[in-house]
């Protein structure tokens, strides 16, 4: 029977990162997408121009109306933009007893636009986070959910494990941000550290590399792997994306070429 990711995220409209970019990253793992729209964006390669949540109750309705029909392998969560979306999926991942959850716990865009208002953050935490098998940070969102300045491997450290007190069985921070010579990304599980390194790729097709990572991790749960190959797919998925670009946009950071075989 064909694998199923259930998509909670943003719509993209640059085609890029969010609902867009779940779809097509899963798309090129060979595993079906269904999704559930937490929120409209206005944006393009340049940044974000607006954002338009929708209603929590018709993101329920969504959720509902996608596992009464097609229960999914796994979940991965990404923009949620208000308190009340986390709160109706947080009720409804434990009310339909869904399973293998990857949220990346996306805050703001890399313009600073936020992605999540302030008072999402603590249910976000508090809710959510004990519900999911992973979460997926980057170093910005570590520091800022954590309250921990996430700047080098041992803050990674100390981040990962007040993340993990607040419930998710993995906690896996996203280091590419790092001023290091290879991009470092660390796993904590309760008990150890891992510590998973790439080549450092120079390309400025960069967006939607968060919303990639994530979509891969889910795409090895649902079909039964462990969280540990889901990274070491997608750090190898997203080098092969970010070294065949496409010349598209006039923004800093282009989109990644999510078709890239693996």
């Amino acid at each position: 029977m064909h694998k199923t990711v259930m998509i909670i995220a943003g719509s993209d409209s640059d085609g890029a990162a969010g609902l867009q970019g779940d779809i097509k990253t899963l798309a090129a793992l060979r595993l079906y997408s269904t999704c559930v729209v937490t929120a409209v964006t206005a944006q393009n390669t340049q940044g974000v121009q607006a954002v338009f949540p929708v209603p929590a109750t018709f993101v329920g309705a969504q959720i509902e109306a996608v596992v009464s029909d097609i229960p999914p392998d796994a979940v991965k969560i990404g923009m949620l933009a208000t308190a009340e979306n986390v709160e109706v999926v947080a009720t409804l991942i434990e009310a339909l007893s869904l399973k293998n959850i990857v949220l990346d716990p996306v805050l703001r865009a890399s313009t600073g636009v936020a992605l999540l208002e302030e008072k999402g953050i603590e249910p976000l935490k508090k809710t959510l986070f004990p519900l999911v098998t992973v979460i997926t940070p980057n170093v910005e969102e570590a520091s800022r959910l954590a309250g921990v300045d996430v700047n080098e491997t041992r803050s990674m450290q100390e981040a990962a494990k007040i993340l993990h007190d607040f419930g998710p069985k993995f906690v896996i921070i996203k280091g590419g941000h790092l001023d290091t010579s290879r991009p470092l990304d660390l796993l904590y599980d309760g008990k150890k550290h891992s510590v998973y390194d790439a080549n450092r790729v120079a390309s400025r097709n960069t967006h939607g590399l968060g919303d990639a990572f994530a979509s891969v991790v889910a795409a090895r749960l649902a079909v039964g792997e462990r969280v540990e190959v889901g990274i070491d797919m997608a750090k190898k998925y997203i080098v092969k994306a970010m070294n065949h670009p496409f010349a598209i946009g006039k923004g800093e950071a282009g989109p990644l070429n999510h078709g890239v075989p693996i």
